[in-house]
């Protein structure tokens, strides 16, 4: 069977709160984004190796400890280039940015944020400087 290659973007979303999880969800979907969402981080590193993800937006937490593997899982898995990073993290956990960018992730989103912050940096991110159709 031939696989149907789409240019929609695949997004991945690992954070641990339930409502803001769904919410991220719902939101990425509405706006026509393929998205998957896990809750920890075993389910993020079978979703890295499942999923081509374009983005990966991941609470700083269950990012932090796992970003080694999630960047090798990603490069073994698949023949693409690196995926982008939107971290979600609380202001006292800035300082965990140092520790991240040292893997060239820059991107970071502070709670509480507001939707229409996230979808615009997504846009960004991924190039899709078209306004959102809302």
């Amino acid at each position: 069977m031939k696989k149907i290659i789409s240019n929609i973007p695949t997004i991945l979303v690992a954070e641990p709160e339930e409502t803001i999880r769904v919410s991220i969800e719902m939101i990425l979907i509405e706006e026509g984004y393929d998205c998957h969402a896990v809750s920890h981080p075993q389910s993020l590193l079978r979703a890295v190796e499942a999923y081509n993800s374009d983005l990966i937006i991941a609470d700083v937490d269950i990012l932090y400890d796992y970003i080694e593997e999630v960047l090798s899982l990603q490069s073994r898995s698949h023949n693409s280039e690196p995926p982008g990073f939107l971290v979600i993290l609380s202001y006292e956990q800035v300082q965990d940015m140092l520790y991240l960018m040292q893997f060239g992730i820059t991107e970071y989103l502070i709670k509480p944020f507001r939707f229409e912050e996230m979808t615009n940096r997504i846009r960004h991110m991924l190039g899709d400087h078209t306004q959102s159709h809302h």
